[in-house]
């Protein structure tokens, strides 16, 4: 008996370790599925909810789900304060903004109007500034990289910034701010866009991230085959780095 079972081990030791080798694996698969759908915590930043609410309802849908947290900050709520008071620890950020290239720098509009008493000290940095949405319209205040470095100082650890906005990606110097403040992926337009053909394009790339499990660099590609440039500036979508 004892024999019999010394003959018998090199198999079953062959089988031992094809099994732990599997369970291995398997493990292996698993966990890296997991990264790639490691989106759970968003937040959605629209100062622009007011003129066209449409989006947030779409995003509610596709982050509505049990396991996210979906944090929304609306219209006038979204000053330079509340970004100056930005929590830690989102794995989105998304911003559904005007914004703009002035001076070789891009500019990310609040939904707060413009006061030449307030933020005195960040206007004299030229850490905000005012902007017009369009001509006519009422200033709001907005912000560049110089602000990010200094008040959103390492908030952006592993997260991805969505900018929605036109020009977002024009220019690299609000996009080497949230990396250098610890975003991973920083995903914006390189030139003018409307806010329609904008909806349609980040309603696509979100689907690819949240249900396809798509890298940030795969959705960007994804949502341009799907959607296109922006057919009246031919702007594409930019995921930075490079």
């Amino acid at each position: 008996m004892g024999r019999a079972a010394a003959r018998n081990w090199p198999a079953f030791s062959f089988t031992l370790v094809f099994i732990v080798f599997l369970v291995a694996v398997s493990s292996l698969d698993v966990s890296y599925k997991s990264d790639r759908n490691a989106v759970t915590r968003v937040v959605y930043i629209d100062p622009l909810h007011a003129e066209d609410p449409g989006f947030h309802g779409e995003a509610l849908k596709i982050f509505g789900r049990e396991g996210y947290t979906f944090d929304a900050v609306l219209g006038e709520e979204v000053t330079v304060d509340y970004l100056r008071r930005l929590p830690t620890g989102y794995d989105l950020v998304i911003l559904r903004v005007h914004s703009t290239v002035n001076g070789d720098m891009v500019w990310l509009f609040t939904g707060e109007e413009y006061s030449q008493d307030m933020y005195v000290l960040e206007q004299l940095a030229d850490e905000v500034h005012p902007a017009r949405p369009s001509i006519g319209s009422e200033r709001l205040f907005a912000v560049g990289a110089d602000y990010v470095n200094h008040f959103m100082k390492d908030r952006f650890r592993g997260s991805t910034v969505l900018v929605m906005g036109c020009d977002g990606a024009r220019a690299t110097d609000l996009a080497q701010a949230f990396v250098d403040n610890g975003a991973e992926h920083y995903i914006s337009w390189d030139g003018p866009v409307s806010l329609n053909h904008t909806d349609q394009a980040f309603n696509c790339l979100l689907t690819a991230v949240v249900e396809y499990g798509m890298s940030p660099e795969e959705a960007v590609a994804h949502a341009m085959a799907a959607v296109g440039p922006d057919p009246d500036y031919n702007s594409t979508l930019t995921c930075f780095p490079r």
